[in-house]
């Protein structure tokens, strides 16, 4: 769907990085504000007075930039006017690089100087919804840092783009081209305030551990006292890591357990007197930097590289969009009843194409004497990362669906191009359908059986998700982070699970499970997926749309899916409301609103 011609196919300016990354955070403002308020078309009808009281000069500049379109902000009294360029039936639309604000009803426009003067009309709207209270203004401001926090960070990250030298498409090693891959998402959430906000990394943490600008670093061991120590399943420590410690540990200590931590975190847990009396004590043992060099992964903390047999999901006192990262004991729990559960249930699954990347084990600092505070900043989950011997190059589905340098596609399109043999500006509606279902059959198909027939709800969202190209075409879909997972309380119940404990934090009501898929892969990743394959396509969103609902229809009718059946006949999806949630502090705890579901077959 697009009012307009869209934008050229490369980045939408020629702007600075600055430029750029202001214009896509106002860009993820005003999409989630229209999201969380239902506002899907923000167009002004033709017979609008509104256009006919513009003045000329506003009017002209508007219409060079897409079909006017005015977003009330009825709370402060104010409206924005500016112009869309691609109306995505998703929330995904693009926008003209000029607004103007009418102050008050009836007030003479005024042309916002900066992307920050519009997001604080978007903020201080919100402070009116929370009655303009101290604490409200409060809250506006420290969001507006962390606006800015993002943006500062996403245009030094855009900076470094123009230097990256690996093409995840590319014929480089298979290994280079998966880190790539995962450290390209200059952008991030496409409807989150801060999706790039990292408070706690200075310039020079930035250069050291970002992802986003290449990082790779050999991480921090530490022993510690077994009787410290609580483990659980298989936890993977490097051959050369192993024979270090050995070395290195003094007589009496060669079996204290080993735990990977973040050289970021070591610095942090340093200055921390109850770590500095653990290590007087002789219960810890720093052994500095050992082994081989891992790289960050897009979610900043996890890291994997070479030589390791696991990938690290660690602990970092930072706060990464909406909070600090580190692991509760909640947390290990979690991920490793889920993996348990998957794991005894993938034996039995057929479906080619579908794999799941379970956490096989944790070691968590165990306090033994009131430390308990250290245990979140301590605790590693290992996850399997088996692509070290593998000529499979699994590329993080959110990198697939970056926005473009000037001149290029995103790699989505150019996978799909290569897989079609196909050359142009666009691509051919044959081949979009095409590539779209046979994605759908190695993702959204596996997805729906696996929640209908064994209650498991991953959590397979973007940056949750790999997927392995094999001339353009998509071959394999891998799941990852099984924090996430919800498992459907009640099918376990009735099958007879015994596997976990009745109170294992994994278990949700069928419908939370239901509902937390439904967002985490059709609203978050399908809705992303086909707006980036429609738009630099130049393609309709609701024709992939149907593909969709044609699929869903086929498993409702030959299988008695009735999860496909819901998701065709729903009038509506959960999305999450970040800005809100982000305004009131919730970040974790988010609350969702529903939008229209563009599956729905009455909908056409």
């Amino acid at each position: 769907m697009k009012p307009t011609e869209p934008r050229p196919k490369g980045k939408t300016t020629s702007a600075s990085p600055r430029k750029e990354a202001e214009r896509a955070a106002l860009r993820r403002l005003l999409n989630a504000w229209l999201r969380e308020t239902g506002i899907s078309d923000p167009r002004m009808s033709p017979g609008d007075s509104s256009i006919r009281d513009l003045p000329e000069m506003v009017w002209s500049q508007v219409r060079v930039q897409g079909e006017p379109i005015r977003i009330d902000l009825p709370k402060t009294g104010k409206a924005l006017l500016g112009g869309v360029t691609w109306l995505s039936p998703f929330g995904h639309h693009d926008f003209g690089d000029g607004w103007w604000v009418a102050p008050v009803p009836g007030a003479a426009l005024q042309e916002t100087g900066s992307y920050r003067e519009t997001a604080r009309l978007i903020m201080e709207e919100l402070a009116a919804g929370e009655g303009e209270s101290e604490a409200a203004r409060a809250r506006m401001e420290q969001l507006l840092d962390q606006v800015e926090n993002s943006v500062g960070k996403t245009a030094r990250y855009l900076f470094h783009r123009a230097q990256a030298s690996v093409d995840p498409l590319g014929d480089a090693d298979p290994i280079d081209r998966v880190r790539a891959a995962e450290q390209s998402l200059f952008f991030g959430h496409p409807f989150h305030p801060t999706p790039k906000s990292s408070e706690g990394f200075s310039e020079e943490d930035l250069e050291r551990f970002a992802p986003e600008l290449g990082a790779a670093f050999p991480l921090r061991w530490f022993a510690i006292h077994p009787d410290w120590v609580e483990e659980a399943g298989t936890s993977s420590v490097p051959t050369e890591v192993d024979r270090e410690a050995m070395r290195n540990l003094p007589e009496g200590k060669h079996d204290y357990r080993l735990i990977p931590v973040h050289p970021w975190q070591a610095e942090y847990l340093f200055s921390k007197e109850s770590i500095q009396r653990l290590i007087g004590d002789g219960v810890l043992v720093d052994l500095g930097e050992v082994g081989k060099p891992v790289y960050p992964t897009s979610s900043v903390r996890t890291a994997w590289g070479p030589g390791h047999a696991a990938a690290y999901k660690m602990p970092l006192h930072v706060r990464i969009t909406n909070f600090i990262r580190n692991n509760p004991p909640e947390h290990l729990r979690r991920s490793l009843d889920a993996s348990r559960f998957v794991a005894s249930k993938r034996k039995g699954w057929d479906y080619p194409g579908f794999e799941v990347l379970t956490e096989t084990g944790y070691r968590s600092f165990h306090p033994t004497d009131g430390e308990g505070d250290l245990a979140a900043d301590l605790n590693v989950l290992f996850r399997e990362h088996p692509f070290s011997d593998s000529k499979e190059a699994p590329l993080v589905v959110a990198s697939l669906l970056e926005e473009p340098v000037e001149g290029e596609s995103p790699l989505l399109l150019r996978a799909v191009k290569q897989a079609g043999g196909e050359t142009g500006e666009t691509i051919s509606a044959a081949l979009a359908e095409t590539w779209l279902r046979r994605y759908l059959e190695i993702s959204m198909v596996p997805l729906l059986r696996v929640f209908a027939d064994d209650g498991v709800s991953l959590e397979a969202h973007v940056q949750n998700s790999m997927l392995h190209l094999e001339e353009g075409w998509p071959v394999r879909f891998y799941v990852r982070d099984m924090e996430g997972v919800s498992l459907s309380r009640e099918r376990l119940s009735v099958s007879g699970e015994s596997i976990l404990p009745a109170d294992s934090p994994v278990l949700y009501p069928d419908g939370e499970a239901w509902m937390r898929l439904q967002y985490y892969f059709f609203t978050n990743h399908l809705g992303h997926l086909i707006h980036i394959l429609a738009r630099y396509g130049n393609r309709d969103e609701g024709e992939l749309w149907d593909v969709v609902r044609v699929i869903l229809e086929e498993l409702r009718d030959q299988e008695g899916n009735r999860y496909a059946a819901d998701l065709a006949a729903s009038s509506n999806l959960p999305a999450k409301a970040n800005l809100v949630s982000r305004f009131r502090e919730r970040g974790e705890h988010p609350d969702y609103v529903a939008i229209p579901n563009p599956m729905r077959e009455v909908s056409r």
